[in-house]
């Protein structure tokens, strides 16, 4: 953006300066015109060198494994991140390479639920159960306390504060999460506190709590009366 500006800014002053020059007559304005070219001269210079500084920057892709979205990354992540296309968490290995997934079916309600090497604990995204799971071959079954939280309640998911470190990002995920075009969610942002959702399961509302807060937004869900 601030090379956009840079060079917008530069070509309307050489445009004036040009103008300025023609129209000199008695030769008043030949300063004026030749300080506003070298000032459309320097923006555009410094447009130019913005525009070659944005291409250094790295451009590393990252694949998502559950939905096969690309996300477009400056860096080689280290850490889990969600995904732009489906909002999982990414499970990243400490050398940044993406961690595989396995799939497993719930015992109990035969929903599909994915897992990789650096799960612990698997709760069923359908009936919030636990579903045992295995490491690798050969190795011992991670085994857990039987965790069933029955909960039929239903929540609103009301958005607190939107943090205004990843303002983007989160404009983003907002829009996939509500199906709002941009200027909706931006509205939205303006009258904080907002209840973005209502009765929804509690297991929903706590996969989209997640979601916000990995972008900087503080939100809660609370029981519907």
């Amino acid at each position: 953006m601030r090379a956009l500006g840079a060079a917008i800014g530069g070509v309307i002053a050489l445009a004036i300066a040009v103008i300025l020059f023609i129209f000199r007559g008695d030769g008043a304005l030949v300063g004026l015109a030749g300080v506003l070219a070298l000032a459309g001269v320097a923006g555009i210079g410094y447009a130019i060198y913005e525009a070659t500084q944005i291409k250094k920057v790295a451009n590393v892709a990252v694949v998502c494994p559950y939905c096969q979205h690309k996300n477009r990354l400056t860096e080689q992540p280290h850490n889990d991140f969600a995904c732009q296309g489906c909002y999982r968490m990414i499970p990243i290995a400490p050398d940044g390479q993406v961690l595989g997934i396995s799939q497993v079916r719930c015992g109990f309600c035969n929903f599909l639920n994915y897992y990789s090497a650096k799960t612990e604990v698997l709760l069923c995204e359908g009936c919030n159960r636990e579903v045992p799971i295995s490491v690798e071959d050969g190795h011992t079954p991670k085994h857990i306390a039987f965790a069933r939280r029955d909960d039929d309640n239903l929540y609103e998911l009301v958005l607190l504060s939107n943090g205004g470190h990843k303002t983007e990002e989160l404009i983003s995920a907002l829009q996939h999460m509500l199906a709002l075009n941009r200027n909706q969610v931006k509205q939205l942002l303006n009258e904080l506190p907002v209840t973005l959702l209502t009765g929804i399961p509690r297991m929903k509302a706590e996969v989209l709590q997640a979601q916000l807060t990995v972008n900087d937004a503080v939100a809660e869900f609370r029981p519907l009366p």
